[in-house]
This record gives structure tokens, sequence and C-alpha cells, in this order.
């Protein structure tokens, strides 16, 4: 795959998992903590290799090592040495914003939205086109053009670090259900402009996107453990836990979607049914935020829950109201540590939407790795 950089191993995509584990093999272990380094620098901002040993509980000389060869693939730059109180001046470290970037898509039910992001999360470029055919042909071609156009207009210099794409599908865009089998077919759809590109492509929700922003650049570098929720077609979203994402993009796995909540009929239904749309009335509004404190509290209730965090496409008076509702019925639920939960509305949906999907690869290439 085009991006692959001599000297390094993160970018060679992701390693099974049997074989990342520390000890398998040289390669793997020598990527899980590339990885790990440059995951520490990203959330500091910049460090020293003493920091990053102390940081990553490496040995110096691997620390040393690891950063040496980070640097020279252009990954990392070396700061100016800085003099501290005692012993020798330090050198910080930290990302090089030309070091990678990445092609976010974001897709929805009338418009495709593109972000070219570099490796810092600076958006180079962005874009909006119309889809008028709602279908999954229509909306791979158009984002073939819209990729080809953008790497075409690239620094020359630049055009080589250009290295992969991730899409985000809304709920209810792209004509079909959200099965594994039509997950499947998007994915294999997608795959194919990635070969015609020589890129590599990630394909997934929005909520999955927008949580990978909030993880990357958002609360968090700050908080490692959270409970994420999105509000769009559908209520989705799920655990982070030690800064990974431990929720899958439809039924097929782990969601926050899947509980059954109360709604104030004889049955619960699934969280994900009591979406509001942009004309949301009071009631609505309000079955929506209890909705949500229930399976806040299904969640508590069997890991701990301090943190929520909330977002979504929604206009800003709307979200505001929400959490507002929220953490009123929160305070109204009589579970063990209620009083404990912070709900915070999230950072990143209403900045470049597409953005999240750029987070996609890079959270894939370059995170530690579950």
């Amino acid at each position: 795959m085009t991006g692959h950089i001599p000297g390094t191993t993160v970018l060679r995509g992701s390693q099974p998992a049997e074989s990342a584990r520390p000890g398998t093999n040289h390669v793997a272990l020598r990527a899980v903590n590339e990885r790990l380094v440059l995951s520490l620098i990203r959330a500091h901002g910049s460090l020293s290799k003493a920091q990053l040993a102390e940081l990553s509980g490496l040995a110096a000389q691997t620390a040393s090592v690891i950063t040496r060869s980070l640097i020279e693939a252009g990954l990392l730059i070396a700061g100016t040495p800085v003099k501290g109180k005692v012993g020798q001046p330090f050198v910080p470290l930290s990302l090089d914003p030309t070091g990678a970037s990445f092609l976010g898509v974001h897709i929805d039910k009338h418009e495709i939205r593109t972000a070219h992001v570099n490796f810092v999360g600076e958006v180079i470029s962005e874009s909006t086109a119309q889809l008028d055919d709602h279908g999954l042909e229509s909306a791979v071609e158009r984002v073939y053009e819209l990729a080809s156009s953008i790497r075409a207009e690239s620094d020359i210099d630049h055009r080589g670090r250009f290295q992969a794409i991730g899409v985000s599908i809304a709920s209810r865009s792209l004509s079909g259900d959200r099965s594994a089998r039509h997950w499947s077919e998007i994915e294999k759809a997608f795959h194919e402009v990635g070969r015609n590109l020589d890129l590599s492509v990630n394909v997934s929700s929005d909520a999955l996107a927008a949580c990978s922003a909030e993880l990357i650049y958002g609360l968090g570098p700050t908080v490692p453990d959270f409970l994420y929720v999105f509000l769009d077609g559908e209520v989705g979203g799920g655990l982070v836990q030690d800064r990974r994402i431990r929720f899958s993009r439809d039924d097929t796995g782990p969601n926050l979607g899947k509980l059954l909540v109360s709604n104030g009929k004889a049955r619960p239904v699934p969280l994900k049914n009591l979406a509001i749309g942009d004309n949301a009335n009071a009631n609505t509004i309000g079955q929506l935020a209890e909705g949500v404190a229930c399976a806040i509290s299904n969640c508590a209730a069997l890991i701990q829950c301090k943190t929520v965090i909330v977002d979504g496409p929604l206009p800003s008076h709307m979200l505001r109201l929400v959490m507002a509702k929220l953490r009123s019925s929160i305070a109204q639920l009589d579970f063990v540590g209620n009083a404990d939960i912070a709900a915070r509305e999230g950072s990143m949906a209403r900045k470049s939407i597409a953005m999240g999907a750029a987070c996609l690869p890079l959270l894939d290439r370059y995170y530690p790795e579950a």
C-alpha cells in the first residue's frame, strides 16, 4: 500500500491480534512500540526520550531507537534542545504535521463531505458534493472522483504521504439496511476504490467516526474512559475504555443502541429507536433523555462509568436542551453513583464531520491495538 516508509513497521497496517502481543516476534513488538510512542506524543503534544521511556515503560535505549526511526521516517520532529534545571538539555519530540495525511469522507442522505487532514489534525482542504442518487454505486463513483481530484491537487512533495481514506456513513443513508451483509457490500465497494487509488480504506458508521475524533482530538486525551452517546438518525455509541473504542458500527456487536429502555409504553424498546429529528418537541426530547439516562444506569451497574460524552449533528440549541434534560434525568434515577456521573457535550460533531472519518485510518494505523 502507498504510505509505508522504510525503517518503520507502524505503517504496515493492523497486525493480527495474536501476532501483536509483545514477545511473539520482533516485527510485531516493534510495531506495538511505535504505535505507543506516537500515541503518547499525540496525547501530550511533545515529549523527550526520557519522558517517553518513563510513560511507556520502554527501556531508554529502546525508546531512543524507536524515536530515531520515526524521525527518519518523517513522522516525528526533533525540536530545539531545552536546558533543564539539572542535567543535560533535552530535545522535545513532536509529530510532524506533514508526516501523513488522510481523506475523510462522510456520506449523508443528500451529500458527501470530505476533509483532507494532516497528521496533527489540521484540515488541508474541505469540500461538499450533492448526492442525487442515494444508491451505493453512485456514492462509490463520486468518492472515487473526489479522492482522485484531491490527491492530484496535493503538493507533489506530500502526495506520497497521502495514505488512506476513511469513510463514515450516516444512519439511514445509502439505500439498504445496516445488517452485517450490507456493511460487507459497502466495504467491498469502497475497498475497490482503494485498490484503484492504491490507498487503504476504512469504512464505518458516523458514530464510530465521531467517537474516533473525540478520542484523538477532543476530550479523549484527558478522559481515557467514558460512555459515548451519538445522536443522529439512530441513537448509538458505547464504551471507551483505556482510550480504546469498545462498540461496533452496527447491531452485530456491542452498541448502546441495542439496550432496551422504557418509553412510556408497555414494552421497552431499543434505545436507538428514540432518536429525534431537527423539529423534535419537548416530549420526544424528554423520552430520549430518560432513555439515555436509563442506559447509563445499566452500564454503571456493570462497569465504572463516571463520564458520559454526548454528541451528534443536531442543532446546537437542541443538543443543549437534550443535555439539560439528560442531567436532570440522571439526577432523578435511584442508583448508586449517579451523583458522580458527569454528562458532557462532545466537542467534535459540529466541527468538520468528515474529519471524524479521517480519524478512522489514523486510529487504525497509529494507535495501540486492543
